[in-house]
């Protein structure tokens, strides 16, 4: 019988049902029959034909197995078709250009320019925490749905926590659960939902509330502790029987449904149903991979223990409902939500569902009032999550024993050794703005905003022990030194303490001069040295005894300095006191501003390696825009007027107003606050930007030179863009910046859409692929005795920049995905 056709599966059941198949495979086993998972044997080549290498084979087999986009011949391996879905969205993508096309004909639409990136990023969990956005969030996700009948989506409002239990009436929440709403999830309000109804499935039905609590919280956070592909990728090999030359073709992005066919492969012969991958046991692997990263010191043991864990955990996943899938995009670390989202869906979760035994589900007047309820518990879990260094075992054991409010912030303080998130300031690009947000509630200080690295420094054991920590929470190894050295013998009646501090960022120019100085004199050193003494008649006169034994000493003893030197060039950024979190075991978080300076001031002796961070305090009656600017100037300028010690603590990037007193004036972890408003110089824009670029910085022989608009061919380089409704935006988008200069460009584009892109009313060259388009413009520009300008076709902005060569502006763009 022929088998080469045949799926491994088949194969094994031939091998039950039919003797004589035995028989005939007489001293062969099971594994010889079975062959290589999902491959066929490949019939002999005929008379020139090419036989593709074993490399080759293996490469159209993981495209097959992971990619899923295609199917391919069982003996080649060769695409035979694109499958229905991909055609379909293509299809889609076109017609709905097409659309955007003839709805834009001839104009363009009114877009805003986006904001930088890193802003984007910065703001996105911050403008979560605005309390109207917030309120208006919850309203949106507890909306009960239309007609008021209980659901089966985790992610409704209608779905019954109470009544529902896990799936498959297991004791604790599976992960197939988890897998389930990964796929379910959506816009924010019914992620948030979601969330906070997982938890609750967890309080109302787990046999370990607290374990499983914190179990589930991990897992929802597992965004932060990823794995690395060569940990998966192993792992994956030996749990799924992945052969490693496979396996080492295979691209991050695919290890997941390489993972998930390598399963559904083994299906048949080797899942286990008896069993089932729990959220615990997911968050149990999370949790060693976070130790023994953490852990300098780790053995080889250790490292062996846990990959076997994680095997284990991949070969107990199933197919079905893509879990495996699931698990190992979780732990390359892209299934996990943001913190905030997280936290606020457990803060509604116990609102809902009071987490301490025996107590009657809450009744609320209307939604509204239940909306607030929920706000006012945010504060408090984000507050005491923030406090613990984003860690989920203390705040799950503080709300299962019932603690809410002011009680479950107080069982989370900080603790010496562990990183509290960082309060951050808002930013807002006008004084009035900010002046506004501080609403004149008593004093503020206006405090020297450094130029440096933030970090948060931890002491324990009177200075013995130094822990220095980034403000992403992880360890800065290469600040310890930096920390002892300012430090050390300084501290004044302290056990432990933390503390928020800045190293300032050295001079670049004074180390580059020190060090260019210092190689000159060593040069001339060994020059003068190297220039042997002569005798009267020309001979090198020997050295005597005395004379070697003396240069060999001092030889020693420069060795011996040139060490010391060099461990003392490691000791480099001066470091400046900021904030004050905990002293001696008290919490200072709670406490005022005022309070927390004064601790501060009596802390440690200033020298020249410590300092208080500079702060002037201004009465709610003085402050004004005016004195804040005069104050910001002052700031700015001290880099360049401060001397000595000074300049060290004197780099300034501009200046933070702080509440000094009042409840407001506590320190907020882990959130953006309106309390402290940070401010920089104010950029300079439209029509003044132009003046200070072409008068204050071109002499008056230089200005008979600037060139009129109709001396420069503006040009854009484009190609298929008009077939995305991405494409179409962004040309939208550069023309629209164009013709708000009073410019109109010229678009030379490829040889298929020119009618698309006249169809938005642009003025079109076809002018073929990149390189010719280019050149085209360019002999467009020359034939017309002007200046070519070129631009691509997805700017984002169009910005001025400071000049890092020379003084004054200079004008920049910023792209979209080309720069």
């Amino acid at each position: 019988r022929d088998l080469a056709p045949c799926s491994r599966d088949q194969r094994a059941l031939f091998w039950a049902q039919e003797p004589p198949l035995r028989s005939a495979m007489a001293g062969k086993s099971l594994l010889d029959l079975l062959g290589t998972p999902g491959k066929a044997k490949r019939p002999a080549p005929t008379a020139g034909e090419k036989v593709p290498t074993p490399a080759k084979e293996a490469k159209k087999a993981r495209i097959g197995a992971a990619s899923g986009i295609s199917r391919l011949d069982a003996a080649t391996g060769k695409k035979l078709q694109r499958t229905v879905n991909e055609k379909k969205h293509k299809e889609e993508e076109r017609k709905k250009a097409a659309d955007m096309l003839e709805a834009n004909a001839g104009k363009f639409a009114a877009t805003e320019e986006p904001d930088e990136p890193s802003d984007e990023a910065e703001e996105v969990e911050d403008e979560t925490w605005d309390v109207a956005r917030r309120l208006q969030l919850a309203l949106a996700a507890w909306a009960k749905p239309a007609g008021g009948a209980a659901t089966d989506s985790v992610v409704s409002a209608g779905f019954d926590a109470v009544a529902t239990g896990p799936p498959g009436g297991a004791a604790c929440l599976p992960f197939r659960a988890l897998a389930a709403f990964f796929d379910s999830a959506g816009g924010p309000a019914p992620t948030l939902c979601g969330v906070a109804n997982l938890i609750r499935q967890v309080l109302h039905h787990s046999q370990d509330r607290e374990a499983d609590l914190a179990a589930v919280l991990t897992v929802l956070l597992a965004s932060k502790q990823k794995l690395t592909h060569c940990q998966l990728r192993n792992a994956i090999g030996r749990a799924f029987g992945v052969g490693a030359a496979e396996l080492r073709q295979i691209a991050p992005e695919e290890l997941p449904d390489a993972a998930l066919a390598a399963r559904s492969r083994q299906r048949a012969l080797f899942e286990d149903k008896s069993k089932c991958v729990s959220a615990a046991d997911v968050a149990a692997v999370l949790d060693q991979h976070v130790n023994l990263k953490c852990r300098i010191n780790s053995v080889d043991r250790e490292a062996k223990v846990f990959e076997d864990r994680l095997v284990k955990l991949l070969a107990a996943s199933v197919a079905a409902g893509r879990e495996t899938w699931h698990l190992v995009r979780l732990l390359q670390g892209h299934m996990g939500f943001s913190w905030d989202v997280v936290v606020r869906g457990l803060a509604h979760a116990v609102t809902l569902s009071p987490p301490l035994s025996g107590t009657a589900l809450p009744t609320w007047a209307d939604e509204n009032t239940r909306a607030e309820a929920m706000l006012a518990m945010e504060e408090y879990v984000l507050q005491a999550y923030a406090q613990d260094g984003g860690r989920t075992a203390r705040v799950a054991k503080a709300l299962v024993s019932g603690k809410t409010g002011d009680a479950l912030v107080a069982a989370c303080l900080p603790t010496c050794g562990v990183p509290v998130m960082p309060m951050q300031a808002e930013t807002p690009k006008e004084i009035d703005a900010a002046l506004q947000k501080l609403g004149g509630e008593g004093s503020v200080l206006v405090e020297w905003n450094i130029v440096g690295d933030r970090a948060q420094v931890h002491v324990r054991e009177g200075g013995k022990e130094i822990i220095v920590f980034s403000p992403d929470l992880s360890r800065r190894a290469d600040r310890l030194d930096d920390a002892t050295a300012a430090l050390a013998g300084h501290l004044i009646g302290v056990t432990s303490c933390i503390l928020e501090v800045v190293f300032s960022r050295p001079d670049k120019k004074k180390v580059v001069a020190e060090k260019e100085g210092e190689n000159e004199e060593q040069d001339a050193e060994m020059k003068e040295e190297e220039t042997p003494t002569k005798e009267k008649d020309g001979k090198k006169k020997e050295k005597s005894p005395k004379k070697k034994e003396q240069d060999a000493e001092k030889q020693e003893e420069e060795q011996q300095k040139d060490k010391g030197t060099h461990e003392q060039e490691k000791i480099t950024r001066p470091m400046i006191l900021v904030d004050l979190l905990e002293l001696n075991g008290d919490s200072f978080v709670q406490r005022s501003l005022r309070e927390r300076r004064a601790a501060l001031a009596n802390l440690a002796a200033p020298h020249a390696r410590l300092r208080l961070a500079h702060g002037t305090e201004l009465a709610a009656d003085a402050l004004d825009a005016k004195t804040v600017s005069e104050l910001l100037s002052e700031a700015l300028s001290m880099r360049f007027l401060a001397t000595g010690e000074d300049k060290a603590f004197s780099r300034t990037m501009g200046v933070v107003l702080k509440r000094l007193d009042g409840p407001s004036a506590a320190y907020f972890a882990g959130r953006r606050s309106d309390a402290w408003q940070a401010l920089e110089r104010p950029p300079v824009t439209g029509p003044e930007a132009d003046r200070i670029l072409l008068e204050e910085h071109l002499s008056e022989e230089e200005k008979k030179h600037i060139p009129s608009l109709d001396e420069f061919h503006f040009s854009v380089i484009s190609g298929f863009r008009t077939r995305t409704t991405e494409g179409i935006n962004d040309i939208m988008n550069i023309q629209k910046k164009y013709n708000d200069a009073n410019v109109h460009p010229v678009w030379y584009v490829d040889n298929e859409c020119p009618d698309e892109y006249r169809q938005l009313g642009l003025k079109v060259v076809k002018a073929g692929k990149l390189i010719p388009a280019r050149n085209h413009a360019l002999e467009d520009a020359h034939k017309a005795g002007k200046i070519c300008v070129q631009t691509s076709d997805d700017i984002g902005v169009w910005r001025r920049r400071p000049s890092a060569t020379r003084a004054g502006p200079r004008v920049g763009m910023t792209g979209g995905r080309s720069g």
